[in-house]
């Protein structure tokens, strides 16, 4: 009988987790990807959404990873501890002042820092060549350092929660500002 990997169990807490927020009216789901890359062997869940009550502006996303060296583990050492998946969460958000507006957004991030969310923290700012140059798109990436494992799909929740809550925290950053 076929046992399906720690990355198909978890993949199917996130979509439950995600689905349900989307259900609630929290978020609107605008995209989804489900990908097998067979020539580095490597899954990968994306969910991408925005939060309701902010709109377009801002977009977050989700996504669960497993690779080869990730199976291996969990199948040739018949399930042992540790064997988990990466989940990494992205929010693209507009950048006016970059400096400024980056320091307050590393601020609002610092949670991603410690405890059960210690993540690595990347900003990266991309702006479109011939338009002017007084927005930028801020995709902050963050990934967390240590795998989810089956013995705690809580973990997805609770990245989720501080996700949508770190970008409505972002939002207020934004609200009013000269645009």
């Amino acid at each position: 009988m076929y046992h399906p990997s720690v990355y198909d169990n978890l993949k199917v807490v996130l979509e439950g987790a995600v689905y349900d927020l989307d259900f609630s009216g929290e978020i609107e789901i605008i995209n989804r990807k489900d990908i097998m890359d067979q020539a580095i062997i490597e899954r990968n869940y994306h969910i991408d959404f925005v939060i309701s009550s902010i709109g377009e502006a801002m977009r977050g996303a989700i996504a669960l990873t497993s690779n080869l060296e990730d199976l291996a583990m969990e199948k040739l050492n018949d399930n042992p501890e540790g064997a988990g998946s990466k989940l990494s969460v992205v929010i693209e958000t507009p950048v006016y002042e970059i400096e400024t507006d980056c320091k307050q957004l590393q601020s609002i991030l610092k949670k991603w820092g410690s405890g059960d969310l210690k993540a690595d923290i990347q900003q990266k700012l991309t702006y479109i060549y011939g338009q002017p140059r007084h927005v930028f798109t801020n995709t902050i990436s963050i990934q967390l350092q240590k795998p989810v494992s089956e013995e705690e799909p809580e973990q997805i929740s609770l990245v989720l929660e501080e996700l949508v809550g770190s970008m409505k925290e972002m939002n207020e950053y934004f609200k009013g500002y000269k645009k």
